[in-house]
């Protein structure tokens, strides 16, 4: 065999495994493309646990890829975060998505979403914070006999308008059976109560004011008792005086406070507290 058959058999061989690499290059380009492809469309719609195992697969044909490591971090760290709300632990819930955020060349989608959960529960720890702070405060109220003055800071709770959402559910469950509790009592007292749940969203005077009875019997000399204008006016002050804007009150709304301590041997100022 001359020396050029050998040389044709060569070029012949080096064309078949020119051929056979970059088929394989191409096979593994697709397989890559096709993974990543369905971890995106994965992660779009919502199904986190299937979108790591195809950036898992795309790192089988390239194990070093660095968008397909950066997809698998943030996919871990966004799982964690999910986790840690179902248990509660919201503080450790936003570092996870903070940790999402800080990863570099991974997806855009999850970015976004991390941030948003981000700034749901840091909303969601302060208003915990507050709302925790005002039931003991409710339930030291109710302690004392202060039922009107407690359904008052229950109403802080109960009217908040995501107060419905799952974050919620422990204290506003705790606040609703307070309520009950207080309703209860005062119901028992001679008067007519609702429940912050079923309020107006929009909070006026008369929102606040204790819905009183008549007592008719009991106090008419009480009530019946002329309020003039200049009792008003000092009304008005005493009211101001605790920090309550005295603008949302009418004329008649101030006659029903006065007409209120009046029946309780209260002063203006006193009834006035039960509305902080």
């Amino acid at each position: 065999m001359g020396k050029r058959t050998w040389l044709i058999i060569t070029l012949v061989i080096a064309v078949i495994f020119i051929g056979y690499g970059y088929t394989k290059h191409v096979e593994t380009t697709q397989y890559y493309n096709n993974a990543m492809t369905a971890g995106r469309q994965a992660i779009s719609d919502a199904n986190y646990h299937q979108a790591e195992n195809h950036f898992r697969n795309a790192l089988k044909k390239r194990p070093n890829d660095s968008v397909a490591n950066a997809n698998l971090q943030q996919l871990e760290e966004y799982q964690k975060g999910l986790a840690a709300i179902k248990s509660q632990n919201y503080s450790e819930a936003i570092a996870n998505f903070k940790k999402v955020t800080k990863v570099d060349n991974g997806s855009q989608m999850l970015l976004l979403r991390a941030v948003s959960k981000e700034i749901e529960l840091k909303e969601v720890v302060h208003e915990l914070k507050i709302f925790n702070k005002t039931y003991k405060r409710a339930k030291v109220l109710a302690t004392n006999y202060e039922y009107t003055a407690s359904n008052t800071k229950l109403a802080v709770i109960l009217g908040y308008g995501n107060i419905t959402q799952s974050y919620y559910q422990d204290i506003r469950k705790k606040a609703q059976n307070l309520e009950h509790s207080n309703n209860q009592v005062l119901a028992r007292l001679g008067y007519n109560v609702s429940s912050a749940d079923e309020a107006s969203e929009k909070k006026t005077a008369t929102d606040i004011l204790p819905t009183i009875s008549s007592h008719r019997g009991r106090s008419s000399s009480i009530s019946s008792r002329k309020v003039t204008k200049a009792q008003i006016k000092q009304a008005r002050k005493a009211i101001a005086s605790q920090g309550i804007d005295v603008k949302a009150f009418s004329d008649a709304d101030v006659k029903e406070v006065i007409e209120h301590a009046r029946e309780q041997n209260m002063t203006v100022s006193e009834i006035a507290r039960e509305f902080k």
